[in-house]
């Protein structure tokens, strides 16, 4: 299913289909299909290691330390949490704490059984979830318990269209679009927005190998979320950072360069809009640290230097003269050991150091591990390594000013210290260095 905007969306659904807790959103097209070679364990420097759990997985970055909104805070009653509820203790309360009672019960061992239960489960909250809305939409003193049952009510949606049919999915979009029209500024329609994003970042990491439509999908679905909900800053830039890594890993991933190039058209707006509208986050200076990566083909490299492991220092500065390759790795990586690795020994082998300049920049924190591997593993090139802990592995001073997202990462560096690539493959390495070498 090709997911759309909000305009593309059934026109006549209003606020009735969320009341009744149903649409009747039409289904679109299925996504295009796509070949990549993402199925192998990377690790990334937000999430750690990104495995797929079946062959149309997609890698994905993490969204889930977005913040929570005020539709979903306090899911739990003031009752609940040991302390006085802030609600009167009327119906809409009392329908509350049923399904959050509901939403904590067990559900059988059997597998199929889990599923029957956890599916009639959502569909119970999803009629609780509408009535307490019924009861307390047009009050404004309610709108708390409203927005805990869109919450709700969003949720158990969210469960059956990842679950469940194309049907499922359709209801969950209509609601989501009623929410938009009722009040398209408010919580609960930034609520659904989120989800909608969710559901997208969620599809993607399952089926995204095979679908990467919902890459692009979860990209325009972040902008739309901190376009429209910018007070919202801990989720919107969570969003943005989780699909621009997104894009930008699986564009890697790719084999096919035509849907590589729009994935990456897609990280570096995510990337810009997260470093113009929330610079002073994490996410936003680590945006601006990506971008500046992703400009760094074709210009002269600079801004490159650390100690190493033998005690000396390299820097950008000294790498005129011979082509380099950096790479960055970690002892950890079976990617390094099992793929780039033999790849390096193999271009130490034939190039003399004078030929060729290799630098190693190890992520590993601990360095006796370091050593240890070493010892058991020749790896090519001087190693820089930082000396103070809290600058090792993803707080190195080179991975945070040059947005290192995944480890094993390979640069090439001409005789001029022109930077050729920075997204390097390891069976793109040997041609391009013959390439350089000409």
């Amino acid at each position: 299913m090709r997911i759309s905007r909000f305009s593309r969306l059934s026109s006549v659904m209003l606020v009735i289909g969320i009341v009744s807790g149903c649409g009747d959103g039409s289904a679109e097209p299925s996504p295009e299909t796509g070949t990549t070679n993402a199925d192998k364990a990377v690790r990334t420097a937000d999430a750690g290691p990104v495995e797929s759990t079946s062959g149309n997985a997609g890698v994905v970055a993490s969204i889930d330390n977005a913040g929570k909104s005020e539709a979903s805070d306090g899911a739990k009653s003031g009752s609940e949490n040991g302390q006085k509820s802030q609600f009167p203790d009327d119906e809409a309360t009392q329908t509350l704490r049923e399904i959050q009672q509901l939403r904590v019960s067990p559900v059988p061992p059997d597998l199929a059984e889990a599923r029957k239960t956890r599916r009639e489960r959502n569909e119970r909250i999803v009629d609780m979830a509408t009535k307490v809305l019924r009861l307390t939409m047009n009050e404004e003193v309610r709108k708390p318990q409203f927005h805990l049952a869109v919450g709700q009510l969003l949720e158990a949606r969210f469960q059956m269209a990842l679950a469940g049919t194309q049907e499922d999915v359709d209801l969950f979009y209509a609601d989501v679009h009623a929410l938009n029209e009722r009040d398209d500024k408010s919580i609960a329609a930034a609520e659904g927005v989120y989800y909608i994003a969710r559901f997208a970042h969620t599809k993607a990491g399952l089926v995204g190998k095979t679908q990467p439509v919902w890459f692009e999908t979860l990209s325009r679905w972040a902008r739309e979320f901190a376009d429209r909900f910018p007070e919202q800053a801990p989720r919107a830039a969570s969003l943005l950072f989780g699909a621009a890594r997104s894009c930008e890993l699986h564009a890697l991933a790719s084999t096919d360069k035509d849907l590589s190039a729009r994935l990456l058209t897609e990280s570096r707006l995510c990337y810009t809009a997260l470093a113009e509208k929330f610079a002073t986050t994490d996410q936003g200076q680590e945006a601006s640290a990506s971008l500046r990566r992703m400009a760094l083909a074709g210009q002269t490299l600079s801004q490159f230097s650390g100690p190493t492991l033998d005690g000396g220092f390299i820097s950008s500065d000294d790498f005129s003269g011979k082509p380099t390759v950096i790479f960055f790795w970690d002892s950890e990586s079976s990617e390094f050991t099992a793929d780039l690795l033999p790849v390096l020994a193999k271009i130490s082998t034939a190039l003399p150091s004078s030929k060729l300049r290799m630098v190693g920049v190890a992520l590993d924190e601990d360095e006796a591990t370091l050593n240890e591997y070493l010892e058991s593993h020749k790896v090519p090139g001087q190693q820089i390594f930082f000396t103070q802990g809290e600058q090792r592995s993803w707080n190195s001073p080179l991975v945070r000013f040059w947005g290192i997202a995944q480890s094993p990462t390979v640069w090439l560096v001409d005789a001029r210290g022109k930077v050729i690539s920075t997204s390097l493959e390891a069976a793109e390495l040997i041609p391009a260095i013959q390439q350089l070498l000409k």
